[in-house]
């Protein structure tokens, strides 16, 4: 086991989990995340989508990416609609977005980068009401 990388906060809101993230997590971090979220998800509606805030777009590495994809399942199957990322910086997008569309594409959950908070909430809202 190695040390863990990276920091992330998750809290709810209502029909939302907002997640405040370091762009940098090892697999070690990943697997905190993922139990994390699972006892978060207990207290959620059967409708919820994810906001998650970075400084800069996550990249992961290939053993991290395949972790996220396994445990977004298991979010996508307790309830999990949409995803939207808020990022102020863009550079990498392109890579992280590629990530993100092999882990959610599969299962059918749609994701979006953000620059600002408000229009991902607006956007996660009309997801969920449209699940």
């Amino acid at each position: 086991m190695f040390p863990k990388i990276g920091s992330f906060k998750i809290t709810a809101d209502d029909d939302l989990i907002l997640v405040r993230s370091t762009p940098e997590f090892n697999l070690e971090a990943v697997q905190e995340y993922a139990a994390m979220m699972a006892e978060v998800i207990q207290r959620m509606p059967s409708k919820f989508g994810v906001l998650a805030e970075f400084d800069n777009p996550p990249i992961m590495a290939p053993e991290v990416e395949a972790h996220m994809q396994n445990t977004a399942q298991q979010r996508a199957a307790r309830g999990m609609v949409a995803v939207a990322f808020v990022t102020p910086e863009h550079q990498g997008i392109s890579i992280a977005s590629g990530q993100w569309h092999r882990i959610y594409d599969p299962m059918g959950v749609p994701f979006a980068f953000f620059d600002d908070a408000i229009s991902a909430r607006l956007w996660l809202r009309e997801k969920i009401d449209l699940a």
